[in-house]
């Protein structure tokens, strides 16, 4: 089974929300679903609706600001977030805590200064494949996401990077892709003929190619 933890994030607007007893709340999406990503070292990937929903369902899933363990905003054992999937994608609604760093994401939220929400996660076994087409602007093959297991979520204040190094690290440690991939053997080679079809300018997309045809 897949342990490796990933990062995300989903750019768009975040909501802010006040009740009638003063409590602010927060909705955002973490995911959007069948939303090509930026190039994540040699693929481009997407979520396909209902990956996440069982987990969601299941899990204490956690919010965070900027993924700060110690600036926890809410979870979903104690009511003070709620999570699940529509037709757009996996959500999530914030009651805000009268703490510092609550304070600071609803003023933060009031000024716009937030643009987008991010989420941590594994793929699930079985829960990854190649799409039967390559992504036609970049020649990039795709991974779909069809069943992970998400952990923690919340705003971000930079949602321009995707994904960081370490976690590109991660990722090609898990898809066997990139420098971080054993050399395959001749037979190996010979046996994967669906290889030959990725784009000759991405070197990671043939062994991209190779790991999810396993």
């Amino acid at each position: 089974m897949t342990t490796t933890r990933e990062l995300r994030v989903a750019v768009g607007a975040l909501e802010e929300r006040a009740s009638d007893d003063g409590r602010i709340s927060m909705r955002g999406y973490a995911y959007r679903f069948n939303e090509l990503s930026q190039d994540l070292g040699g693929f481009r990937e997407r979520i396909v609706p209902g990956a996440g929903a069982p987990s969601l369902r299941q899990n204490d899933v956690y919010a965070t600001f900027n993924h700060n363990a110690s600036a926890l905003l809410g979870r979903t054992s104690s009511g003070t977030l709620r999570v699940g999937e529509d037709r757009e994608g996996g959500f999530y609604e914030i009651d805000l805590p009268d703490t510092t760093v609550g304070r600071d994401v609803a003023e933060l939220l009031k000024r716009g200064d937030l643009k987008g929400s991010s989420f941590t996660f594994r793929v699930l076994d079985g829960g990854q494949r190649r799409a039967a087409e390559d992504d036609p602007e970049t020649g990039l093959p795709v991974r779909e996401i069809t069943a992970m297991d998400v952990s923690e979520l919340g705003p971000v204040t930079n949602p321009a990077y995707l994904t960081t190094q370490a976690s590109l690290r991660s990722i090609e440690e898990a898809l066997c892709i990139g420098e971080f991939a054993p050399p395959a053997s001749d037979e190996a080679r010979d046996s994967q003929p669906a290889s030959d079809d990725a784009p000759v300018s991405h070197p990671d997309a043939r062994a991209l190619v190779r790991a999810l045809s396993q």
